[in-house]
């Protein structure tokens, strides 16, 4: 140390010493230290050496350095860097420990595969011993694990299987694919004898040995004992879970109920159930059922939309609803190619707005322009000038710029457009339909028919007059009406008188014999001589498919107006208020069916096929019989399964993850009488099996299969990834134990673990195998 001393005395001394007039700072410290470097001779440079470390050759420091922010090394980005925190982080591309590596924390980022076949069903084992007998291979099992006792759920009868399908032939030594499926002729308590005989006859059997697990896949005889459920990666239609049931011999074929599978030819999903089917209430508000012996019942509401088939095979039909159904269906057999329009399906077509009045609060400012009711552009967006004009149906026409309007309508459905113009020309377009008209001084009709695809947006553009305007499905235009959703109040009442009264006067009603032939026949509370209130009908007026046949809950013009909320807007969502003006149910002349309330087929059944294409059922859906019901609840977004007793034994369920992404769960139960003793629940990313009964829980998930003891024994297996500083590249074995058996606790063939101790403390453990 006092060599470093004198040369720093020395250099401070050349410094003060040095002085030249007129030099800057700057010259004077580059002159100082060049004069410094030169009066150093070699000892002086050796002597600073011992207290640095080289930049330029290897050095070696004798005492410890610190480093405060981190230390790099090399170019790729390895080294320790020191955290905001205060805590260090290395990043290393390989990490060798010679000797011993200790853990406080151990973070590992790990993805697993779990594959093969899982069975769920009546009895299974793991195999430590086989003997061969005469006739049979005995098969034993452990009989107790942790002082409990393990029952043999196997009995005489039941059908094991043992597989094992993914291992390479040849490349795997004295390893082998295994499989073998045997009948079970006898079994004790801690065994069962396979039969040497009586086994799959399609294949070649192998013989049990040690380490097989033996699952129960059927019975020959109790068909208790005879359902599984398989849950497979490997078949042809995988990833899948099915259930079997009648499984009494060596075949699965034909014996599957309940699937949820992949269809790889199309790359889909599916469910597929077979046999007895229930989906409602627990208390059968509503539900559809479907037994073999009964057929279909349902109770609910449903939607049925038009294209339906295969009414007319219905029993129990009144013979007046059969006969006027017979007559329309001549009618309609009678009608040309031709469609004719009948409703216009643009709003406020004629300007004279809706018939309402404002609703004026205390600061609205008034003038002679002040519109107090009837906007004449309701309904309608753009420019255009309303005025009086006689030539107009409604008695106005309006001067455009551009005027939209939106409008429900079906794709690839026939419309006609047609309107009275004048002026210079005018563009009409909807959907992908457009064209541009040129017009003269005086009005003219036009007509536009057009199939209809795209958006629904009906607009006029240009330098014209228009009237007339309307919008109908057909290939015929009819004179212009205003719609029938238009609130024209001065005319209502009076387009309803004409109706009835042109069917007094026009129509006729005959009997003949038995048979009533008449346009319409309305219903309701007759008192006094007089009809109070007109509750339902059935009508023979025909224009076209949506005109009013039956309806029921309303009157007339309430039906029609059901029928055009829903027609154009299968989704429309009435509100209450709007219901309160609608009838309750119609069906047209066209088969089209509205409903707002329940169907009861309780005992009933329907014959035939009852489609519903595009169709959709609101409300919900119940089925049972003998008790087992089916629920679907659009409330709880589920459907569930339920015994005669009232339990639960599926349940398929919307679910949402804390972050807000939603995803389905299934859940099956198993009850003994009314209590629970296993349920398995399938999430996208884990399968959780709990038994009720050992206090027991099982979770499968990508990372490991955990395993959790009724007294809080946990066992985990797994893979782990091991990461070079980049990322993963080799996964190995992670088993996480916190209760290891030890060797007076395991048979022949187990692992278990001794301990090493140090002065009487427990170090570690050696896994081992008992001979």
């Amino acid at each position: 140390m006092s060599d470093s001393v004198d040369i720093l005395k020395k250099l401070a001394l050349q410094v003060r010493n040095a002085s030249v007039e007129g030099e800057n700072t700057a010259e004077r410290i580059g002159r100082i230290f060049i004069g410094i470097l030169e009066n150093m001779d070699n000892s002086d440079i050796e002597k600073l050496t011992k207290y640095f470390l080289r930049k330029d050759k290897e050095d070696t420091a004798n005492e410890l350095i610190t480093f405060l922010k981190g230390l790099l090394i090399g170019k790729n980005g390895s080294g320790i860097t020191v955290l905001e925190n205060g805590m260090s982080q290395a990043v290393v591309d390989y990490l060798y420990v010679k000797v011993k590596a200790v853990f406080d924390e151990l973070e590992v980022k790990k993805k697993t595969y779990v594959g093969g076949e899982q069975v769920i069903s009546h009895a299974g084992m793991k195999c430590n011993r086989v003997d061969e007998l005469d006739d049979v291979y005995r098969c034993y099992f452990k009989e107790e694990e942790d002082g409990i006792e393990i029952e043999n759920q196997f009995t005489p009868g039941s059908l094991a299987i043992a597989q094992e399908c993914n291992i390479k032939t040849g490349i795997s030594h004295h390893v082998g694919n295994r499989y073998y499926w045997r009948l079970v002729t006898a079994v004790g308590e801690n065994y069962i004898d396979l039969s040497k005989t009586v086994c799959d006859p399609n294949v070649e059997n192998d013989v049990p040995v040690a380490g097989d697990d033996i699952v129960g896949l059927g019975h020959k005889t109790d068909i208790t004992r005879q359902a599984a459920i398989i849950l497979s990666s490997v078949n042809e239609v995988s990833p899948s879970i099915i259930m079997y049931q009648g499984i009494n011999d060596f075949t699965l074929t034909g014996k599957d109920v309940i699937s949820f599978d992949f269809d790889k030819s199309t790359g889909k999903a599916r469910m597929k159930v077979y046999g007895d089917t229930y989906i409602g209430d627990k208390d059968r508000t509503t539900y559809m059922e479907y037994t073999q012996d009964k057929g279909v019942d349902i109770k609910g509401m449903f939607h049925i939309e038009k294209g339906s088939t295969g009414w007319r095979n219905m029993e129990g039909l009144p013979d007046e609803i059969q006969v006027a159904a017979d007559l329309a269906q001549k009618a309609q057999d009678a009608i040309d190619n031709a469609a004719v329009g009948s409703v216009n399906l643009l709003r406020n077509s004629g300007f004279t707005g809706d018939y309402e009045s404002e609703t004026l609060s205390s600061d609205t400012q008034l003038s002679a322009d002040t519109d107090l009711y009837s906007k004449q552009l309701k309904y309608w967006t753009g420019v255009a000038t309303v005025s009086a004009d006689s030539a107009a149906g409604s008695g106005y026409s309006a001067a455009i710029g551009s005027l939209s309007q939106s409008v429900s309508l079906i794709k690839n459905e026939n419309y006609v457009i047609s309107f009275k113009a004048k002026g210079v020309s005018v563009a009409v377009s909807c959907g992908d339909f457009s064209t541009t008209q040129p017009l003269t001084s005086g009005y003219q009709r036009y007509t536009f028919k057009f199939a209809f695809n795209g958006t629904g947006i009906f607009m006029l553009s240009g330098t014209a007059t228009v009237c007339d305007l309307q919008l109908e499905r057909g290939t015929i235009a009819t004179d212009w009406k205003p719609s029938i959703l238009d609130n024209d109040k001065a005319t209502a009442g009076f387009q309803s008188i004409n109706y009835i009264a042109s069917a007094i006067k026009d129509g006729s009603v005959d009997i003949l014999g038995g048979l009533i032939l008449a346009n319409m026949i309305q219903l309701g509370n007759y008192k006094n001589g007089k009809l109070q209130k007109v509750t339902a009908g059935v009508s023979g007026i025909y224009n076209d498919d949506d005109d009013v046949a039956f309806w029921a809950g309303g009157k007339l013009e309430q039906a029609i107006l059901t029928v055009m909320r829903f027609r154009n807007d299968p989704d429309y969502q009435p509100t209450d208020e709007e219901w309160a003006n609608m009838a309750n149910f119609v069906a047209t002349h066209g088969g089209d069916t509205f409903l707002r309330g329940y169907i009861y087929a309780l005992g009933g059944k329907f014959r035939g096929v009852v489609e519903a294409l595009g169709g959709f059922f609101r409300g919900k859906v119940e089925t049972s019989v003998d008790g087992k019901r089916i629920v679907i609840d659009p409330d709880k977004n589920t459907l569930e399964m339920y015994t005669t007793e009232g339990h639960a034994t599926l349940i398929l369920r919307f679910d949402t993850s804390s972050d807000g992404w939603e995803y389905g769960d299934l859940i099956l139960r198993k009850y003994a009488g009314d209590q629970l003793i296993l349920e398995t629940t399938v999430y996208p990313e884990r399968i959780r099996i709990q038994n009720y009964v050992e206090n027991t829980d099982i979770i499968l998930n990508p990372n490991n299969v955990s395993f959790y003891g009724s007294k809080g024994e946990t066992l985990l297996v797994g893979m782990k990834p091991v990461y070079n500083g980049v990322g993963v590249y080799k996964h190995v074995a992670n088993i996480d134990c916190s209760n290891w058996p030890g060797k007076d606790d395991v048979s022949s063939g187990q692992v278990y673990v001794e301990y090493e101790t140090v002065e009487g403390v427990v170090t570690n453990g050696t896994l081992k195998v008992k001979k």
